[in-house]
């Protein structure tokens, strides 16, 4: 490491880190990663779209691979931050439904490559799928069920549902709106451009068939 500090402090535009630098790389990565895999993003490319040069990129990663750990990690964080806290038992469990699919929306909207990562680690895991992805997802899933549980014991959802069925329904519903983001443009379907009134209505209709009568 302390050579490649060397390097970044006498490389050719006599560059020094900073502390944007590394968001930066990551960030660039992760919009790099939003169209190829892994594999086929060189450092080269990664210095080019982050405005950083290479020696920076090995200064604070060290490599692509612990470089795509960061950019994983970076990217799961922000779920946690961002997505997870609104899966909650106390109060109405309707508004409660309703502003968790609000927040996973807003998510997909401000971190578009978050699902193109979480869709490649599901169908080709790298290391991160047993340290970031799996203990990411299985505590979301299971506060996520606790909280549709909550709405079945307060008597607002109907008794016998499964709770687990209703997750993976809301979650798929709201997804799909944002993996095929790109194929309803081309096909000029309205809702490409209309994803929180689809939400709106993918809620409604999942809350029209769980909540008691």
């Amino acid at each position: 490491m302390a050579d490649q500090s060397k390097a970044v402090q006498t490389n050719g535009a006599g560059e020094a880190p900073d502390q944007n630098t590394r968001a930066k790389i990551i960030e660039a990565t992760a919009a790099l990663l939003s169209q190829s895999c892994r594999h086929a993003v060189s450092i080269r490319d990664i210095a080019r779209e982050s405005g950083a040069n290479s020696a920076l990129v090995s200064y604070y990663f060290g490599g692509k691979e612990q470089l795509y750990g960061a950019v994983v990690a970076e990217q799961f964080a922000a779920y946690e931050r961002e997505v997870v806290p609104f899966f909650k038992c106390e109060g109405d469990a309707r508004h409660n439904v309703t502003e968790a699919c609000k927040a996973l929306t807003r998510f997909h909207q401000q971190r578009p490559f978050w699902l193109t990562l979480y869709l490649r680690e599901l169908t080709n895991p790298s290391a991160c799928y047993e340290t970031v992805v799996k203990p990411c997802i299985e505590n979301a899933s299971r506060q996520a069920t606790a909280m549709i549980q909550a709405g079945i014991d307060q008597g607002i959802f109907r008794p016998g549902i499964n709770a687990r069925f209703v997750v993976q329904s809301l979650i798929a519903l709201v997804n799909y709106q944002f993996i095929s983001q790109r194929l309803l443009r081309d096909l000029r379907l309205d809702p490409a451009d209309q994803a929180d009134s689809y939400v709106d209505f993918a809620v409604a209709m999942v809350l029209n068939h769980i909540v008691s009568k």
